[in-house]
């Protein structure tokens, strides 16, 4: 049975350099990350992974979710949330740990070092969550069955492989949302799934919203409102899913 789960915040790089500004707007600078932890922070929001979202202690929750795992991360977004002793959950293509966003870089975008098998046991080592983003990070609508089958379960495996432990969430690569999703995720045996625009949402087909540079504190206190929830109920069925 769904129920409505915290608001889940769709990021990927955090970075100052201007080669990340071909990325944008899922380059955030280190300024706008802080004023997002900093408002988390005075609202008394707790971070939380999909492992702990349905633990009830009276606080107010928010899933933070990095999609493609860049590196960089450990550089200034993982410690500033380790000061804060908050959770995040990172997404990681299988095919592509240890190497690079070729699917940017082939469309002539900035190209990012991704985590390795090393940095994937670090982040859980500091009790980060990582959910899985297929095996080779492409459009999951309009493939063939056996190579959907083969996308969800195969980077499944690897992860649970290297880190031991249960993956239990995943993230559709660019929002793709196959016809089929909540028949093959089931049986490759996740429980949650996000995407960005969902015109029905349920635990494999999760809303989130993204959080850019161009966010303000006003603006982002409409998106992790209850408000913006029902905004998102009205409005994401009348968008293009592609």
């Amino acid at each position: 049975m769904f129920r409505s789960l915290p608001p889940i915040a769709m990021l990927h790089h955090v970075s100052d350099d201007p080669l990340y500004e071909p990325l944008k707007p899922y380059s955030i600078s280190r300024k706008a990350f802080l004023q997002l932890l900093h408002y988390l922070e005075e609202n008394n929001y707790e971070a939380v992974g999909f492992a702990d979202a349905g633990n009830r202690n009276g606080q107010k929750k928010v899933i933070l979710t990095f999609d493609d795992c860049p590196k960089h991360l450990f550089d200034f977004a993982i410690p500033e949330l380790q000061k804060r002793k908050m959770k995040a959950v990172f997404y990681m293509p299988t095919a592509h740990l240890g190497q690079y966003n070729s699917w940017d870089a082939d469309e002539g975008r900035t190209r990012v070092e991704l985590m390795n098998e090393a940095d994937l046991k670090e982040l859980n080592r500091l009790g980060m969550e990582i959910g899985a983003h297929s095996h080779h990070h492409i459009r999951l609508k309009g493939i063939n069955e056996t190579k959907l089958r083969f996308e969800v379960t195969e980077c499944k495996q690897i992860l649970e492989s290297i880190l031991h432990k249960e993956v239990i969430s995943f993230a559709y690569p660019f929002g793709s949302v196959p016809e089929n999703y909540q028949q093959v995720l089931k049986t490759a045996g996740y429980g949650f799934a996000a995407s960005i625009y969902a015109p029905f949402e349920n635990n494999l087909s999760l809303r989130r919203f993204i959080y850019h540079d161009g966010d303000t504190l006003k603006t982002l206190s409409q998106k992790l409102s209850r408000t913006y929830k029902w905004y998102r109920f009205l409005t994401d069925p009348l968008k293009s899913y592609s």
